[in-house]
């Protein structure tokens, strides 16, 4: 397979969102920590599908791209296709009240960011170093 590197550009911007992410948490905007948190892990592995294909899907649906770094040969571990499809419903719903009302509290917001963090790990050791 070919060497799969993290593309600076990307992982720049999914760093600043996992940094907010924790100060949002802090500051208790907990709709904000799930949205940034599933930025961050939305933009590490298309980074690796960027990496390997010169390419990524025009989605925001993390099992998609679950599905397309297994249709590149990557491996994907139970516990990522978790966390991908925990965060998944968060790109919409933490931006637009009314549409499904979810409750973002903090026990929420720190499942996110967890999720993300959890994503972002693996995706680093995925990663040739």
């Amino acid at each position: 397979m070919k060497s799969l590197k993290l593309l600076v550009d990307w992982i720049e911007k999914a760093d600043i969102f996992l940094s907010d992410a924790e100060k949002h948490l802090a500051e208790g905007h907990y709709w904000l920590v799930c949205f940034e948190s599933h930025q961050a892990a939305e933009l590490y592995p298309k980074s690796l599908i960027v990496s390997a294909t010169g390419f990524h899907p025009y989605t925001h649906d993390l099992l998609e791209l679950v599905d397309a770094l297994k249709s590149i040969g990557i491996n994907v571990e139970e516990d990522i296709v978790i966390a991908s499809d925990l965060l998944t419903p968060h790109y919409t719903l933490s931006r637009y009240p009314g549409r499904k009302t979810i409750k973002y509290n903090r026990e929420r917001a720190e499942r996110c960011l967890g999720s993300a963090k959890k994503v972002v790990e693996w995706v680093k050791r995925v990663a040739d170093p």
